[in-house]
């Protein structure tokens, strides 16, 4: 009976103490890839934490209890109830973690739906969106553990994946105008980073739409809006080196595509007025073949 009882007790703790792990790895999860999340549900997610924990030091007792007194036959009944808990709470969790990957997994198709959208309109920068996205995911491996801890990591790639998405309210024969684009078409074209902002604000991703909105900032203060370098948050500097290496090493109506290195070159003498000083030196540290072997118009998954 002592040996059963004993054995018991160690499988739930150990169960319980992979839980708790797999609920914190949860947490952070959720706190990444979630929009708005409220203070009420972190506090939530804190206690549920705490009475795992406070669960696995019932079972120490309880293993504790059971090498050093005499075991009882209500014993086994207890052992069983304190494992059936644990196995309860397992599958509870393992459950809440598939619902969140399935849920993560819908966001992305939405996403999808809109960048597809988005190609399909503009056709002649099929592709950029998806290409920006993986840009900015390789961009980011190169960032010191600091700015890493600084930026949302999954949020910003969804900004980059959506970073155009307000050219779905631009007209087609603007977009795929084959001549020279007139002042009015151009005024037009300048209203899709405003337009991405009032179609996310109205959304789960309003978190992110003011990244949308100034991904055309220029740090001298001529960009579309007028911010100047601090004042464009940072992420939508990113996404700005990202758009500009897509734009340049990508065919357009108006021009072929730049090698690699002609686009560098173009992108170095516009560090301090259009681009980023601080991040383009990171950005030039990725190596060419990393940058070239990007597959424009790969979707994540």
């Amino acid at each position: 009976m002592r040996i059963f009882c004993l054995v018991i007790m160690l499988v739930g703790m150990t169960l319980m103490a992979v839980t708790a792990y797999r609920y914190y790895s949860l947490i952070k999860y959720n706190n990444q890839e979630t929009y708005a999340v409220k203070q009420e549900r972190r506090i939530t997610q804190k206690v549920s934490l705490v009475l795992m924990f406070v669960f696995i030091g019932g079972f120490c007792v309880g293993i504790f209890d059971i090498l050093t007194r005499q075991v009882e036959p209500i014993y086994f009944f207890v052992v069983i109830i304190f494992f059936l808990g644990a196995s309860f709470i397992f599958s509870a969790v393992s459950a809440q973690g598939e619902m969140a990957v399935a849920l993560r997994g819908k966001t992305m198709e939405t996403m999808k739906t809109f960048v597809n959208a988005i190609d399909l309109k503009d056709a002649y920068t099929k592709g950029h969106s998806a290409h920006v996205y993986q840009i900015v995911r390789l961009f980011y491996e190169y960032f010191d553990e600091k700015r890493k801890d600084r930026i949302n990591e999954p949020k910003l790639l969804d900004a980059a994946l959506l970073h155009d998405i307000g050219k779905i309210s631009i007209k087609d024969e603007t977009l795929n105008k084959p001549g020279r684009l007139s002042e009015e078409d151009w005024a037009n074209i300048r209203q899709h980073p405003l337009n991405g902002k009032k179609m996310l604000d109205d959304t789960t991703f309003a978190e992110i739409s003011d990244w949308v909105l100034y991904h055309h900032e220029r740090i001298d203060g001529q960009g579309y809006y007028g911010m100047r370098a601090e004042e464009i948050p940072e992420e939508s500097r990113i996404i700005t080196i990202a758009d500009t290496y897509s734009a340049l090493c990508t065919d357009r109506v108006y021009r072929k595509k730049q090698t690699h290195r002609q686009a560098v070159e173009i992108m170095k003498e516009a560090m301090g007025t259009q681009l980023d000083t601080e991040l383009m030196q990171i950005f030039l540290r990725i190596p060419e073949q990393e940058l070239e072997t990007l597959a424009a118009g790969s979707l994540p998954q």
